[in-house]
């Protein structure tokens, strides 16, 4: 028998209805340039009435792709436990996860190669996965627009200067190992605040995104609120990446917005949710 996670945040996030699942997640033709692999697209997370259109959006882009593995990169809300430190990065120890009645199997063989090779950094340890939604609720689309693909989520909280430099490697490990990957990072563009500071930190996050400046710099500057900044400077540094984030969505409460904005006066509390793909740098290498 295989070990599977039970899924935890459907009633919140997502229909546990197989069918209202397949309807919400059911693949769109795909948009934009073509793409090679590997390569990442950024989606957010909240509940679908909020980020449906905006997970779509990033999938499409890269729905001409046939990736041989997708990693999910998603945040950590919570603190690392004492007796866990000090790993940092976390990968299920259970064999795969059942959401909405169907069974997803993770890529064990990468998983074991990377807690070989980052001993004390790469950690198998289900709890985390329990208590955090973002992959959940990403995965109905990944088996939609990749039905079939070997998938392997990752967590982590924010990082320092040496825990970003390992994260780098992961990354680069997990290219070396097979260069067909498709990355999936989780982000929102801010962190629940005001409108009007919403908009400020999500501008900023757009700004780095964009420009390629370092996104935990932007966060210990308090300029950045976004929860999952180490992701996409780690994803952000590789080689592959050099072509930088196109944005190709921006969106408030799940509807498509032209630019970020907010009156001065306005106190609803607000999250903005941003849809990118990297730009295509190594496509003619």
């Amino acid at each position: 028998m295989m070990t599977m996670l039970e899924s935890q945040h459907h009633l919140i996030f997502y229909p546990e209805d197989r069918t209202k699942l397949d309807e919400c997640t059911r693949r769109r033709p795909a948009a934009g340039e073509p793409c090679s692999l590997p390569t990442a697209i950024l989606v957010p997370h909240a509940s679908y009435d909020r980020v449906c259109e905006a997970l779509h959006r990033s999938f499409e882009h890269v729905a001409m792709l046939k990736p041989s593995k997708v990693v999910f990169l998603g945040p950590l809300h919570q603190e690392v436990l004492a007796e866990h430190e000090p790993a940092f990065l976390f990968t299920p120890r259970a064999e795969g996860i059942r959401v909405a009645g169907v069974e997803h199997v993770f890529d064990a063989a990468l998983a074991a190669e990377l807690c070989t090779r980052f001993k004390t950094q790469v950690m198998r340890e289900d709890s985390y996965f329990i208590e955090e939604p973002a992959f959940e609720l990403t995965l109905p689309f990944i088996q939609s627009y990749f039905p079939g693909t070997a998938v392997l989520p990752i967590l982590s909280g924010s990082c320092d200067k040496a825990q970003l430099a390992i994260y780098t490697q992961v990354i680069k490990q997990i290219t070396d190992l097979d260069d067909k990957v498709l990355f999936i990072v989780s982000a929102n563009a801010n962190a629940l605040l005001p409108a009007f500071e919403a908009a400020k930190h999500a501008k900023a996050f757009r700004d780095a995104l964009s420009q390629g400046t370092s996104l935990c710099e932007g966060l210990r500057m308090h300029a950045i609120s976004s929860c999952n900044t180490a992701a996409l400077d780690a994803v952000g540094r590789q080689h592959w990446a050099a072509g930088g984030w196109n944005i190709v969505g921006l969106y408030r409460d799940g509807i498509q917005q032209q630019d970020i904005f907010a009156e001065s006066d306005e106190n609803e509390k607000r999250v903005w949710h941003i849809s990118a793909v990297l730009g295509a740098a190594h496509a003619n290498q």
